[in-house]
């Protein structure tokens, strides 16, 4: 979750938080080289299951299996 917009970035939309929510624009990146133990504390609520499901499957592109 970033308030950052970068390429191949999800929105997400008001009517996606459940629980909560941000007084900026957020976004949903797969793309992470180092993810800090600060970026698991710091909860900014909880957001439906299908902007998940979008950003699970956009992280599945973004780690595609090698071929066999």
């Amino acid at each position: 979750m970033t308030t950052q917009q970068h390429a191949g970035g999800i929105p997400v939309p008001g009517d996606a938080w459940i629980q909560g929510g941000s007084q900026t624009n957020s976004y949903l990146s797969v793309v992470y080289e180092t993810i800090e133990d600060r970026a698991l504390d710091q909860q900014q609520e909880t957001i439906s299951a299908s902007l998940v499901a979008e950003a699970v499957a956009e992280l599945h592109r973004y780690t595609l299996a090698p071929a066999n």
